[in-house]
Protein backbone atom coordinates (compact mmCIF):
# COMPACT_ATOMS: atom_id res chain seq x y z
CA UNK A 1 0.00 0.00 0.00
CA UNK A 2 2.88 2.39 0.68
CA UNK A 3 4.56 1.52 -2.10
CA UNK A 4 1.59 2.27 -4.90
CA UNK A 5 1.15 5.37 -2.92
CA UNK A 6 4.83 6.35 -3.00
CA UNK A 7 4.54 5.43 -6.92
CA UNK A 8 1.74 7.49 -7.06
CA UNK A 9 3.24 10.79 -5.50
CA UNK A 10 6.41 10.50 -7.86
CA UNK A 11 4.66 10.10 -10.66
CA UNK A 12 3.12 13.14 -10.53
CA UNK A 13 5.92 14.99 -9.22
CA UNK A 14 8.41 13.58 -11.69
CA UNK A 15 6.29 12.18 -14.59
CA UNK A 16 8.08 9.99 -17.07
CA UNK A 17 8.74 10.81 -20.33
CA UNK A 18 9.57 8.61 -23.92
CA UNK A 19 13.35 8.06 -23.83
CA UNK A 20 13.21 9.38 -27.61
CA UNK A 21 10.86 12.37 -27.88
CA UNK A 22 10.55 13.00 -24.78
CA UNK A 23 7.26 13.37 -24.41
CA UNK A 24 5.18 12.43 -21.39
CA UNK A 25 4.18 9.27 -21.23
CA UNK A 26 1.57 7.25 -18.38
CA UNK A 27 4.71 5.47 -16.95
CA UNK A 28 7.91 4.39 -16.31
CA UNK A 29 9.63 2.31 -19.24
CA UNK A 30 7.12 3.09 -21.80
CA UNK A 31 7.53 4.86 -25.09
CA UNK A 32 5.76 7.15 -27.35
CA UNK A 33 3.39 5.15 -29.41
CA UNK A 34 5.41 6.94 -32.67
CA UNK A 35 8.57 6.71 -31.27
CA UNK A 36 8.37 2.42 -30.59
CA UNK A 37 7.53 2.22 -34.08
CA UNK A 38 10.48 4.23 -35.40
CA UNK A 39 12.55 2.09 -33.17
CA UNK A 40 11.66 -1.15 -33.88
CA UNK A 41 13.02 -3.14 -36.39
CA UNK A 42 12.28 -7.39 -35.55
CA UNK A 43 14.63 -7.25 -38.60
CA UNK A 44 17.00 -10.52 -40.26
CA UNK A 45 20.44 -8.80 -40.59
CA UNK A 46 22.26 -8.50 -43.78
CA UNK A 47 25.60 -10.17 -43.24
CA UNK A 48 28.28 -11.63 -45.07
CA UNK A 49 28.62 -15.69 -45.88
CA UNK A 50 31.95 -15.53 -43.86
CA UNK A 51 29.05 -14.48 -40.84
CA UNK A 52 26.12 -16.75 -42.00
CA UNK A 53 28.11 -20.20 -42.30
CA UNK A 54 28.40 -20.03 -38.14
CA UNK A 55 25.12 -18.24 -37.10
CA UNK A 56 21.85 -17.58 -38.99
CA UNK A 57 19.50 -15.99 -38.54
CA UNK A 58 20.52 -12.74 -36.16
CA UNK A 59 17.71 -10.55 -35.57
CA UNK A 60 17.61 -7.37 -34.21
CA UNK A 61 15.10 -5.89 -32.17
CA UNK A 62 15.56 -2.23 -32.14
CA UNK A 63 17.72 0.86 -34.49
CA UNK A 64 20.83 1.89 -33.17
CA UNK A 65 19.09 5.50 -32.84
CA UNK A 66 16.59 7.34 -31.69
CA UNK A 67 17.22 7.43 -27.97
CA UNK A 68 17.98 3.71 -27.50
CA UNK A 69 21.94 4.46 -28.51
CA UNK A 70 21.82 7.34 -25.64
CA UNK A 71 20.40 4.57 -23.34
CA UNK A 72 22.71 1.88 -24.23
CA UNK A 73 25.61 3.90 -23.45
CA UNK A 74 23.81 5.69 -20.36
CA UNK A 75 23.58 1.94 -19.11
CA UNK A 76 27.15 0.49 -20.41
CA UNK A 77 29.60 3.47 -19.40
CA UNK A 78 27.57 5.08 -16.68
CA UNK A 79 25.77 2.48 -14.75
CA UNK A 80 22.56 3.95 -15.10
CA UNK A 81 20.15 0.98 -14.68
CA UNK A 82 17.33 3.49 -14.73
CA UNK A 83 17.25 2.69 -18.46
CA UNK A 84 16.58 -0.86 -18.14
CA UNK A 85 12.88 -0.70 -17.89
CA UNK A 86 12.73 1.57 -21.39
CA UNK A 87 14.80 -1.17 -22.52
CA UNK A 88 13.40 -4.26 -21.62
CA UNK A 89 9.78 -3.13 -23.08
CA UNK A 90 11.94 -2.99 -26.11
CA UNK A 91 13.25 -6.67 -25.69
CA UNK A 92 9.82 -7.70 -24.53
CA UNK A 93 7.93 -6.41 -27.55
CA UNK A 94 10.48 -8.52 -30.38
CA UNK A 95 8.86 -10.80 -32.55
CA UNK A 96 10.94 -13.49 -33.31
CA UNK A 97 11.53 -16.28 -36.32
CA UNK A 98 11.94 -19.00 -33.61
CA UNK A 99 9.89 -21.32 -31.19
CA UNK A 100 12.00 -20.23 -28.74
CA UNK A 101 11.59 -23.02 -26.49
CA UNK A 102 13.61 -24.91 -29.03
CA UNK A 103 16.84 -24.14 -28.00
CA UNK A 104 18.93 -25.93 -25.18
CA UNK A 105 21.14 -22.82 -24.92
CA UNK A 106 20.50 -19.35 -24.13
CA UNK A 107 24.00 -17.99 -23.92
CA UNK A 108 25.03 -13.69 -23.63
CA UNK A 109 28.23 -12.99 -25.28
CA UNK A 110 30.47 -12.46 -22.44
CA UNK A 111 32.99 -9.71 -21.02
CA UNK A 112 36.38 -10.45 -20.71
CA UNK A 113 37.56 -10.64 -16.97
CA UNK A 114 39.46 -7.79 -16.44
CA UNK A 115 36.88 -5.42 -18.38
CA UNK A 116 33.52 -7.15 -16.07
CA UNK A 117 35.28 -6.45 -13.48
CA UNK A 118 35.90 -2.35 -14.14
CA UNK A 119 32.57 -2.20 -14.93
CA UNK A 120 30.59 -4.59 -12.24
CA UNK A 121 28.38 -6.07 -15.01
CA UNK A 122 27.89 -7.83 -18.30
CA UNK A 123 24.85 -5.15 -19.80
CA UNK A 124 23.64 -8.09 -21.82
CA UNK A 125 22.47 -9.88 -18.60
CA UNK A 126 21.23 -6.72 -17.82
CA UNK A 127 18.95 -6.51 -21.13
CA UNK A 128 18.23 -9.81 -21.82
CA UNK A 129 18.29 -12.06 -18.24
CA UNK A 130 14.72 -10.90 -16.92
CA UNK A 131 13.24 -11.38 -20.41
CA UNK A 132 14.73 -15.22 -20.04
CA UNK A 133 13.32 -15.49 -16.70
CA UNK A 134 9.89 -14.30 -17.50
CA UNK A 135 9.76 -16.94 -20.37
CA UNK A 136 11.58 -20.26 -18.32
CA UNK A 137 14.71 -19.88 -21.12
CA UNK A 138 17.72 -21.62 -20.52
CA UNK A 139 19.96 -18.44 -20.01
CA UNK A 140 23.42 -20.10 -19.67
CA UNK A 141 26.78 -18.18 -19.71
CA UNK A 142 28.80 -21.15 -21.08
CA UNK A 143 31.56 -19.17 -23.08
CA UNK A 144 34.69 -17.28 -21.76
CA UNK A 145 36.04 -14.56 -23.37
CA UNK A 146 40.09 -15.34 -23.16
CA UNK A 147 41.24 -12.07 -25.00
CA UNK A 148 41.01 -8.32 -23.60
CA UNK A 149 39.72 -7.55 -26.90
CA UNK A 150 40.03 -3.59 -28.18
CA UNK A 151 36.64 -1.81 -28.51
CA UNK A 152 35.14 -2.47 -31.51
CA UNK A 153 34.20 0.73 -32.37
CA UNK A 154 36.72 2.57 -33.82
CA UNK A 155 37.71 -0.56 -35.65
CA UNK A 156 37.11 -1.13 -39.85
CA UNK A 157 35.70 -4.44 -40.55
CA UNK A 158 38.78 -6.43 -41.50
CA UNK A 159 40.19 -5.41 -38.13
CA UNK A 160 36.96 -5.80 -35.86
CA UNK A 161 37.13 -10.03 -36.97
CA UNK A 162 40.87 -9.96 -36.44
CA UNK A 163 40.37 -8.32 -32.90
CA UNK A 164 37.57 -11.31 -32.31
CA UNK A 165 39.24 -14.13 -33.65
CA UNK A 166 40.64 -16.60 -31.13
CA UNK A 167 38.65 -14.35 -28.12
CA UNK A 168 35.97 -16.98 -27.14
CA UNK A 169 36.05 -20.91 -25.17
CA UNK A 170 33.56 -22.98 -24.08
CA UNK A 171 33.84 -23.85 -20.73
CA UNK A 172 34.72 -27.06 -18.98
CA UNK A 173 32.34 -29.57 -18.49
CA UNK A 174 29.88 -27.89 -20.73
CA UNK A 175 29.04 -29.75 -23.76
CA UNK A 176 26.58 -28.38 -26.83
CA UNK A 177 26.70 -31.16 -29.19
CA UNK A 178 24.17 -31.29 -31.14
CA UNK A 179 22.42 -28.35 -29.02
CA UNK A 180 20.84 -25.48 -30.72
CA UNK A 181 22.40 -22.38 -29.20
CA UNK A 182 20.70 -18.74 -29.08
CA UNK A 183 23.48 -15.83 -29.03
CA UNK A 184 22.26 -12.56 -27.23
CA UNK A 185 24.54 -9.17 -27.81
CA UNK A 186 23.81 -5.58 -27.00
CA UNK A 187 24.76 -4.38 -30.53
CA UNK A 188 25.34 -5.34 -33.80
CA UNK A 189 28.10 -3.85 -36.52
CA UNK A 190 29.50 -6.48 -38.99
CA UNK A 191 28.66 -9.20 -36.72
CA UNK A 192 32.41 -10.38 -35.93
CA UNK A 193 31.68 -10.74 -32.35
CA UNK A 194 28.44 -13.13 -32.71
CA UNK A 195 30.58 -14.94 -35.37
CA UNK A 196 33.33 -16.13 -33.53
CA UNK A 197 31.10 -16.91 -30.58
CA UNK A 198 29.18 -18.76 -32.63
CA UNK A 199 32.48 -20.33 -34.28
CA UNK A 200 33.36 -21.67 -30.66
CA UNK A 201 29.94 -23.14 -30.13
CA UNK A 202 30.23 -25.01 -33.93
CA UNK A 203 33.26 -26.21 -33.67
CA UNK A 204 32.26 -27.78 -30.19
CA UNK A 205 29.11 -29.93 -32.23
CA UNK A 206 26.12 -27.19 -32.24
CA UNK A 207 23.95 -28.29 -34.89
CA UNK A 208 22.46 -24.62 -35.00
CA UNK A 209 23.41 -21.14 -34.05
CA UNK A 210 21.11 -18.42 -34.43
CA UNK A 211 21.44 -14.83 -32.54
CA UNK A 212 19.35 -11.62 -30.97
CA UNK A 213 20.90 -8.52 -30.25
CA UNK A 214 19.40 -5.56 -29.11
CA UNK A 215 20.48 -2.68 -31.55
CA UNK A 216 22.04 -2.30 -34.84
CA UNK A 217 21.96 0.22 -37.97
CA UNK A 218 23.68 -2.25 -40.32
CA UNK A 219 21.76 -2.42 -43.68
CA UNK A 220 20.16 1.19 -43.02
Amino acid sequence: MLNSIYQAITQFLFPSRCPSCHCYVEKEGQWCHSCLLEIMRNKNLAYDIAVRQYISPIITIGKYDKGLKDLIHELKYKNDFSTLPYIHTLVNNVDMPWQISDFDFIIPVPLHEAKLKKRGFNQVDKIFKPWAKTHNLPYTDILIRTKNTKSQFQLNSTERNQNQQDAFILKDNISVKNCKCLLLDDIFTTGSTLKNCAKTLKENGAIKVCGLVLASNADD
